[in-house]
């Protein structure tokens, strides 16, 4: 099966790789203010998260995760089955919020922040995310720029439902 360059952008951009590790089941904890995760390859915890890049990396034997392969190393499936997995994943992330947000839903739905979504935005224009290819325009799509603007409706839209909790509490 064949997947745009968009979708695979979404699924290994948009899908926190820190909640990614822990919802593989993948031993993780916060050390010296850093989140660090068990290994898949070598079973060191010698790992970093870079929430910027949304890329992992094990410092003990060198191997780079980004979501993907990381659900193909896992989960041991192929890259379209991985898709499919990290689509659903994407889906149920990212279903319609309610109009009014509890405590549970507030720690579950919370969007990506402002920052994180305009760093993204920058990579995307400078092409980093994307080697350039010979025979492509690795120029940022109109549409990839629409969901990273998407995202920022998003999060407005979060705060301001969170400002208005904190008025109403007062």
């Amino acid at each position: 099966m064949a997947y745009s360059r968009h979708e695979l952008f979404v699924l290994r951009n948009r899908i926190p790789i820190a909640g990614l590790i822990e919802q593989l089941g993948i031993p993780a904890k916060i050390s010296e203010g850093c989140f660090r995760f068990c290994c898949p390859v070598c079973r060191k915890c010698n790992t970093g998260v870079n929430p910027c890049t949304n890329l992992a990396r094990c410092f003990g034997c060198e191997t780079n995760y980004n979501p993907i392969d990381l659900v193909m190393l896992v989960k041991r499936l192929d890259f379209n089955r991985s898709v499919k997995f990290l689509k659903s994943i994407y889906n149920q992330q990212n279903k319609p919020a309610a109009t009014s947000l509890s405590e549970n839903d507030a720690a579950a739905g919370i969007p990506e922040s402002i920052g994180h979504i305009l760093t993204s935005m920058a990579s995307v224009w400078k092409n980093e995310p994307h080697p350039p290819s010979k025979n492509t325009d690795t120029r940022p799509t109109v549409e990839m720029l629409r969901d990273r603007v998407e995202q920022l409706e998003r999060q407005v839209h979060h705060l301001s439902e969170q400002i208005k909790i904190i008025e109403q509490s007062r």
